[in-house]
């Protein structure tokens, strides 16, 4: 089940991925050949995802689940940094 902080997080990862990010990950095709991916990655996220085949997709599921860890890592140690301060 995921949390209404993931679903937060997800949204942060779609805004902030960058182009080259998705390049380098083997997502999209760098250059003019990956502009449509990318389009549909910004605009259309749904399709995007559905339309990748399974090595691509497994590479993007790698992304959100380590941007979701280091967020939550964020979170905590922001949280126990608070803790030590007070």
């Amino acid at each position: 089940m995921i949390t209404a902080t993931q679903l937060r997080d997800f949204a942060y990862f779609l805004s902030n991925t960058s182009r080259w990010e998705l390049e380098k990950a083997g997502i999209i095709a760098p250059g003019p050949s990956g502009d449509t991916a990318w389009k549909r990655f910004n605009n259309d996220f749904d399709v995007f995802a559905i339309k990748l085949p399974g090595e691509k997709l497994t590479a993007l599921t790698d992304m959100i689940n380590g941007y979701l860890q280091v967020s939550e890592y964020s979170r905590e140690q922001a949280a126990a940094a608070a803790r030590n301060v007070a």
